[in-house]
């Protein structure tokens, strides 16, 4: 449990802590049935001190080895300045660690983008059309359906916009391709991250290290 209070002697030296208000007994004999509900200055006459449990440290590239300490800092001739904070303990994590971690957020960044359309020019128009995965599934239905020649006449199409103009079956082939096309270039950059991550020689190079570049642009919001 996180203590929260810091029980010290009266040379202000940490003697226990305590992680709840109930029951709390100082070092001077008085005891608080709830110390939550005591005044700093009464805790501090009785050389109680509430913990400042500080911030955690940031784990995306480190972790936190056991429990914190409790840290007493001030003068004592001036028990006003007396504090109590937590102090953590971190190492580094390991570097196949930090490569593990830059290979997965490559991946979510691939389908993201993967996910964020593609534009189409349509008769002039550029649309831009939706390849989130359940999009991408009946697209390419409609891609092998139109490829086999089952689509003599085209059909509708619904975009992003959610405009729903007529395609002809050339066309609906030319949309797969470029989902095709931009699904292929986002699997090859995962690839390429992969493999540059791999040579990563040490932890700064990690945090260094972009997974976002080289997918293929994204289509403006509108």
């Amino acid at each position: 449990m996180t203590a929260l209070f810091a029980i010290c002697d009266d040379q202000w030296a940490l003697v226990k802590t305590a992680s709840s208000p109930m029951g709390l007994k100082s070092e001077t004999g008085k005891t608080y049935s709830n110390a939550a509900l005591a005044s700093v200055e009464d805790l501090r006459a009785n050389y109680v001190l509430v913990i400042d449990q500080g911030t955690k440290p940031d784990q995306e590239w480190q972790t936190v080895i056991g429990n914190p300490a409790v840290v007493i800092d001030g003068d004592p001739e001036q028990p006003e300045t007396m504090t109590a904070t937590l102090q953590y303990t971190t190492q580094p994590i390991s570097l196949e660690a930090a490569k593990a971690k830059l290979k997965e957020r490559a991946k979510q960044c691939k389908f993201a983008r993967m996910d964020a359309g593609v534009e189409f020019e349509l008769g002039g128009t550029t649309y831009i059309a939706q390849t989130d995965s359940e999009s991408r599934s009946l697209l390419m239905a409609v891609y092998f359906n139109a490829l086999a020649g089952g689509l003599p006449d085209g059909r509708n199409w619904r975009f992003r916009d959610n405009s729903y103009p007529h395609l002809t079956s050339a066309e609906i082939i030319a949309l797969g391709e470029a989902v095709n096309a931009m699904v292929a270039a986002c699997y090859d950059q995962q690839a390429a991250h992969d493999a540059a991550i791999d040579a990563l020689p040490d932890l700064a190079a990690c945090q260094a290290y972009d997974c976002e570049v080289g997918y293929p642009a994204a289509p403006a919001a509108n």
